[in-house]
């Protein structure tokens, strides 16, 4: 005699493995994805610039401290690029502080404040310059970077205020991927885990 309607057969204990599994690997990488783009992917960064360096104001007569401008070109890791510096400087002992930002081809900026030493050369008109630079965000690639960089540079006062100068930069910079780059990683990340561990379906 035959049954009217069909018997449900039970599901073997461990045949909820070859779903819960996956899941659980795919879920896991992901994470690891996720934690891996959230980091910071450190590059190295070395920059070449000459300009111009000029005192546009006396801070105070004692010392005298003064406010210096700078305006250079170059090239290096960013490729083609414009510096900007603005910072104070005890003539006196030859320390001084102050910001700086790099602008690219494409108009990203990289922003930093920096520490620098004056050291006077062998001519009245000649020094040297030796800094650090620590990076602090910017816009376009580097939003939200970070970093330290290192300087050497030299210099010659042309006039009483101003002062042909040459900056060579190196160091490293730590940079966080775009949110659109991110996400395809990430669905690309995900696809090819699904398609690994896609069960597969049983010949009848």
């Amino acid at each position: 005699m035959k049954t009217p309607y069909p018997v449900a057969r039970a599901t073997p204990a461990g045949s909820r493995t070859a779903y819960t599994r996956p899941a659980k690997i795919i879920s896991a990488a992901l994470c690891c994805a996720v934690a891996g783009l959230a980091q910071a992917a450190a590059v190295p960064f070395t920059a070449v610039v000459a300009g111009t360096s000029s005192i546009v104001e006396v801070v105070n007569p004692v010392g005298p401290e003064v406010r210096v401008q700078t305006q250079a070109t170059g090239d290096g890791s960013l490729g083609l690029l414009s510096y900007f510096s603005a910072d104070v400087i005890n003539l006196a002992t030859g320390q001084g502080s102050g910001s700086n930002r790099f602008v690219t081809a494409s108009g990203d900026e990289l922003l930093g404040a920096f520490t620098v030493q004056m050291v006077p050369g062998a001519d009245a008109s000649l020094f040297d310059l030796i800094g650090d630079v620590i990076v602090q965000g910017g816009s376009g690639v580097f939003q939200g970077a970070t970093g330290s960089v290192g300087f050497l540079g030299s210099g010659q006062f042309f006039s009483a205020s101003q002062a042909h100068t040459r900056f060579v930069f190196q160091g490293t910079l730590n940079t966080v991927p775009e949110p659109s780059t991110a996400a395809l990683v990430l669905l690309a990340c995900g696809g090819l885990l699904l398609r690994r561990w896609r069960p597969r379906r049983r010949s009848s």
